[in-house]
């Protein structure tokens, strides 16, 4: 007599499952052993890829700390209207000899190789520092989002100007107004810069 015959159900055979230790209890709620093994792994896997993620995105993020390209400065000296000239170069692959012809063309190389090498340095790790001059912190940091004339009326009787450039617009939904980072201009150099 077989199994059938006597009325004992015939177990199903399972494969073994190298992921896990699953027992045939598993094949009755979860079906087969290695699919509960691949559940669980596609939930630490997710998991992991989240956190890969936004480590990714934490690193990627803008900063004043960041390290910037000579590109990101050309970019950041051009109009619109260039900035979009200078991609499509860069996007069709032409060579760098147009690309360099191009911005010695419209003035962007001549501003970045008049600076100094210390300049240049501060420029490429986003630092803005005392005797800047409003060009170098363009550089750096971009136009700002606001520029404001601060001259107090003893100075500008003696022919002196303080210019306030204000970047990064705080929520003001959080109660916080303002901006994030300020930079000082006492006749065309940086004077103090306030930063978080």
């Amino acid at each position: 007599m077989t199994n059938v015959e006597i009325g004992v159900p015939r177990l199903r055979r399972v494969q073994p499952c190298l992921l896990s230790k699953c027992t045939v209890a598993g094949l009755r709620n979860r079906g087969t052993p290695c699919d509960a093994a691949r559940r669980r792994r596609a939930g630490w896997l997710g998991w992991y890829s989240a956190i890969c993620i936004l480590q990714s995105a934490i690193l990627l993020a803008g900063c004043s700390g960041a390290q910037q390209t000579r590109r990101d400065v050309y970019l950041s000296l051009m109009l619109p209207l260039q900035q979009a000239r200078y991609r499509y170069l860069e996007a069709t692959e032409k060579p760098a000899s147009l690309r360099l012809a191009y911005l010695q063309e419209i003035g962007v190389y001549q501003k970045w190789a008049d600076q100094s090498e210390k300049a240049q340095q501060a420029i490429l790790r986003r630092e803005v520092l005392e005797g800047m001059t409003p060009l170098q912190v363009q550089m750096a940091w971009g136009s700002p989002d606001q520029e404001r004339n601060d001259t107090p009326p003893a100075d500008r009787a003696e022919g002196h100007t303080r210019t306030l450039w204000d970047y990064g617009m705080r929520d003001q939904n959080a109660g916080e107004a303002g901006y994030e980072r300020t930079v000082c201009f006492f006749d065309g150099t940086v004077l103090w810069v306030r930063t978080p």
